[in-house]
């Protein structure tokens, strides 16, 4: 499993690249393990705000539909379309082209509570 060290990490499987003010969000390499196989992805509209925690999507599986939560608060200002089309662009390259969002971050603590690489390893390892 790749866990890159530039990247910070929430404790439900998202991943986020901190850029300035923005923040691009996808789903971890262990994240889609666990979901298993995609089929459809839901993803939210573009210049929608949305707040830590909050309800932004669905990744259909072959098993069950799973809601997408927002890893922090903010507006999205990019959704990636091509993944609502084709999804194995998430398993080929999830910390690349598996983005599912950018997000203009609204409270820079939010940042500083998520986990570092090592941390998310540690974590990856309990579960």
């Amino acid at each position: 499993m790749i866990v890159p060290a530039h990247l910070k990490y929430t404790r439900n499987h998202y991943w986020v690249r901190v850029e300035a003010d923005r923040a691009v969000v996808g789903l971890t390499e262990f994240g889609l393990a666990e979901l298993g196989m995609l089929l459809f992805l839901e993803l939210p509209e573009r210049d929608s705000r949305l707040r830590q925690g909050d309800f932004f999507g669905t990744a259909e599986t072959v098993e069950a539909e799973h809601d997408l939560h927002a890893p922090l608060s903010g507006t999205v200002t990019a959704v990636n379309m091509l993944l609502e089309r084709a999804t194995l662009a998430l398993y080929e390259s999830p910390y690349e082209r598996g983005w599912l969002m950018t997000i203009q971050c609204e409270y820079e603590a939010e940042l500083e509570q998520l986990l570092d690489a090592e941390a998310y390893e540690q974590l990856v390892a309990e579960e």
